[in-house]
């Protein structure tokens, strides 16, 4: 649910420690191709050699007054920006796009479209490869991005998958539970929901039923990752402190209901493991400044606590791609003597596990 923030008040450049000015510097306006279109009125581009069908329309042509004030309203952290800013802030972010992963021969009468927010072109590789197994039983299909301005990409997805004969569609969501603004949106892009989280864009058009599967939450096959990511860089568990760390939602409510389960994921890890402490948190890293910095200050709280009783500090977490919110943690943490597995859940064959398990099961419960 990574959203790329940029800011010039004080406290919130502390959080990414890029200014106005740098962020400006570093724009490459060719590149800004992200969003795409907000209607499915315009023909789909073609799929390139990896099945990736990018929209390729300049999102800053989308931000219209308009849709900055619709911004503004519905996420607190864009409230704080000036107009300018969040231009800047929403040119940087990844962007939305379709990766097509199955074989073009395959066919089949259902299919999966997994819904992820997308980091970066190693990060959504390393996702995409999580996902061949699946993807060599049924049309399969990857929707990348948090679709804030537009459905395009998941319309492209669908679309995909049903000329490739799915009449039923599993949805795979790799947030870790139902308590974010993100998957809101896929739900009312997908017809779940009545109102937007973010922008109020078009819902996609299909023919084809579509199965909602649950969330990653605190399954058992999720614990197994973030244990075995904790022992690859465990020495002493007996004498080790872990830090489960999770980007975690942006509105309080929501994490109030998020945090027991990554607390009961700390409790398998801690079983698993051996390790003496296994504390988790979430940073709540889209939450606006002063929320999130409080939550950091609690993490490096509870760091320096346990390093004053002579633990070992490790830290792993729960993100579902490489190459996201890793980097904030790591910025977040400069100064601490700690270690960090900085993979993400998908570059475990657990993973692949769990979405084959899921997608296997809302299969045989539709047919029931």
């Amino acid at each position: 649910m990574l959203i790329r923030r940029i800011f010039v008040c004080t406290a919130a450049a502390a959080g990414l420690g890029l200014t106005l000015a740098a962020a400006q510097a570093q724009e490459d306006h060719s590149a800004h191709r992200a969003h795409g279109y907000q209607g499915h009125d315009m023909p789909m581009p073609p799929p390139d050699e990896l099945g990736r069908r990018r929209m390729g329309m300049d999102m800053r042509d989308m931000l219209s007054e308009d849709v900055i004030a619709g911004l503004k309203e519905k996420i607190a952290l864009y409230g704080l920006l000036t107009d300018n800013e969040l231009r800047i802030n929403v040119a940087q972010m990844g962007e939305n796009y379709s990766w097509y992963v199955s074989d073009a021969d395959l066919r089949g009468d259902v299919g999966v479209l997994v819904l992820s927010h997308g980091v970066s072109k190693a990060g959504d590789r390393i996702m995409t490869d999580s996902m061949r197994a699946i993807a060599g039983e049924y049309p399969t299909a990857i929707g990348y991005g948090m679709a804030m301005m537009t459905s395009s990409h998941l319309q492209a997805a669908i679309g995909d998958l049903e000329a490739a004969g799915a009449r039923t569609i599993v949805l795979v969501q790799t947030t870790s539970t139902v308590h974010n603004s993100m998957t809101r949106q896929w739900e009312y892009i997908l017809g779940r929901r009545e109102e937007s989280s973010y922008l109020t864009v078009k819902p996609v058009e299909t023919g084809a039923k579509l199965i909602f599967a649950p969330h990653m939450d605190d399954d058992p096959l999720i614990a197994g990752i973030l244990s075995d990511h904790a022992l690859e860089i465990s020495i002493d568990p007996a004498n080790e402190a872990l830090f489960l760390v999770a980007h975690g939602p942006e509105d309080d409510f929501d994490n109030e209901l998020d945090l027991p389960v990554i607390e009961s994921l700390a409790e398998q890890v801690q079983a698993a493991t051996g390790i003496s402490e296994v504390r988790a948190i979430n940073l709540q890293d889209d939450a606006i400044p002063p929320v999130r910095e409080g939550n950091v200050r609690q993490l490096k709280r509870w760091m320096q606590q346990a390093q004053r009783k002579g633990k070992k500090l490790i830290v792993v977490s729960p993100a579902s791609s490489a190459d996201g919110l890793q980097h904030h943690i790591k910025q977040d943490l400069i100064g601490l003597d700690y270690t960090f597995n900085d993979k993400g859940l998908s570059q475990h064959p657990n993973f692949t596990e769990w979405v084959v398990n899921t997608v296997r099961q809302q299969i045989a419960e539709s047919h029931n």
